[in-house]
């Protein structure tokens, strides 16, 4: 009998990474959008992953924004001139997304992405039969034991699905189109927002999301690794799993804006509206009390502690913009205008009278309604255009 060496051991404990900061350049304060872990060789984060995660949040402008490291377009590298920006506005939730229309509308690396069609021998035995059989085997590890069915759209979303995905894709919620084989930990860790699908150099690669729900052993062996082939999937599904993972991450900037000096603007489904601080106060504490599981509410048990060095863009958006591929370097730099949310927003809770900013009158006579009225035309701001410092020169050109 020949025994088999000992399994190395695990490759440190809790990862500590840099983040890439990422705000809203039409805010003066509170406008963090989302912190993004830097994972990937030579302290870098992918260009199109950040953007498209970035656009999922901001009305879907994955194809239309782009980053800056100023927000009056100073720091301009070429090619590239500064644009005039909208005060676009975030939506808010999952709830609230409306996801593209077609695979046309997706991010480009995600249209472009070729899935095969199920096999025509796959029989319609229900979800989980047809998992099984379509699969064999974990769309990650390739491992035959221990694997588990899981949903992409989440199964408790109906009413998402009826209203969103259901006139329009032809199948049912329980499909297998919505659907992938994972092994148990990594279907936890899937369901957990931890990781996510993505399309890099037009191959369907594990992207770490949050960082602070795994080990840095996870992130050596799975960020950036290539899936095992994808046969019978719906590409919308996909991308809506992305989304579905990404706004539990804009946590941060709901709960600050409680506090901010200026109005929000919010998208909720077609409709536009500006709410005062004391309106996102009562629809955070309406969501924060709801019963429904949400990405959002989830994050408050798996939050990370704190952060390590962190590298601050803005996020713009506005016409006509088309943004080449590549990696946006981080410089572990703290630039003076970084967030300045931090106090007990970590944990979502705010004592609203002890955190209010000093010098501000507290507003107390907001409309009671539950939406704000609707603006017809958005309020625009200068904004700039580019990052400056980057391997493959991104920028936006007109």
């Amino acid at each position: 009998m020949r025994i088999k060496p000992r399994l190395a051991p695990p490759a440190g404990g809790r990862p500590q990474f840099s983040r890439l900061v990422i705000q809203h350049p039409c805010y003066d304060n509170f406008n963090t959008l989302l912190k993004l872990p830097v994972l990937d060789e030579g302290n870098t984060i992918d260009y199109g992953t950040a953007l498209t995660t970035c656009g999922i949040v901001c009305d879907n402008s994955y194809g239309t924004g782009w980053f800056a490291r100023s927000r009056d377009g100073s720091s301009i590298c070429t090619p590239g001139t500064p644009l005039e920006s909208d005060k676009y506005p975030v939506c808010p939730s999952w709830d609230h997304w409306c996801p593209p229309s077609n695979e046309h509308s997706l991010p480009s690396g995600f249209a472009s992405f070729q899935i095969p069609d199920a096999p025509p021998y796959l029989g319609n035995g229900g979800f989980m039969d047809d998992l099984q059989r379509r699969d064999v085997s974990c769309r990650v590890t390739g491992v035959y034991d221990g694997c588990e069915q899981a949903h992409l759209v989440p199964a408790s979303d109906q009413d998402w699905w009826y209203k969103n995905v259901a006139g329009t894709s032809g199948f049912e919620i329980e499909s297998a189109l919505n659907g992938i084989f994972l092994r148990s930990d990594l279907h936890r860790l899937f369901d957990a927002g931890a990781w996510v699908p993505m399309v890099k150099e037009n191959r369907m690669v594990v992207h770490v999301l949050r960082d602070s729900t795994v080990s840095k052993q996870f992130i050596e062996i799975f960020h950036n690794r290539e899936m095992q082939e994808l046969i019978g999937i719906d590409k919308q599904c996909l991308f809506a799993r992305i989304a579905y993972s990404t706004f539990s991450l804009l946590f941060d900037f709901l709960a600050s804006r409680r506090l901010a000096n200026d109005n929000t603007l919010f998208k909720f489904g077609d409709d536009i509206a500006e709410w005062s601080p004391d309106a996102c106060k009562k629809w955070f504490k309406a969501k924060s009390r709801s019963r429904n599981p949400s990405p959002t509410k989830r994050l408050r048990v798996d939050r990370d502690g704190g952060d390590g060095d962190q590298d601050t863009v803005w996020c713009t958006y506005g016409p006509n913009v088309a943004v080449d591929k590549g990696k946006c370097l981080t410089e572990n730099e703290r630039p003076d205008n970084t967030d300045r949310s931090r106090s007990s927003a970590s944990d979502g809770s705010y004592d609203e009278e002890e955190n209010l900013p000093r010098g501000r009158k507290r507003r107390r006579s907001f409309d009671d309604r539950s939406f704000p009225p609707i603006f017809n035309s958005l309020p625009r701001c200068e904004g700039s255009a580019l990052i400056s410092k980057y391997e493959q020169g991104f920028g936006a050109r007109r």
